[in-house]
């Protein structure tokens, strides 16, 4: 099974708005749980920016 840019993109949006949701709640354990969040959600969009570099460099090779 394959994840589409447009799927990773939506992904990172989820994420992106439930690190939000978890920072408005009060207490350690919600914000340590939106900081992963945005750690992941930094992951993801650096690899899909590598994604999307690779497939614009093989667009031009051809």
């Amino acid at each position: 099974m394959e994840v589409s840019k447009t799927d990773m993109q939506r992904i990172i949006k989820y994420l992106g708005d439930a690190a939000l949701l978890y920072d408005r709640q009060p207490g350690l354990r919600m914000s340590e749980r939106a900081r992963v969040i945005r750690q992941l959600n930094r992951k993801l969009n650096k690899k899909l920016s590598t994604i999307k570099l690779q497939n614009n460099e093989e667009i031009r090779h051809r």
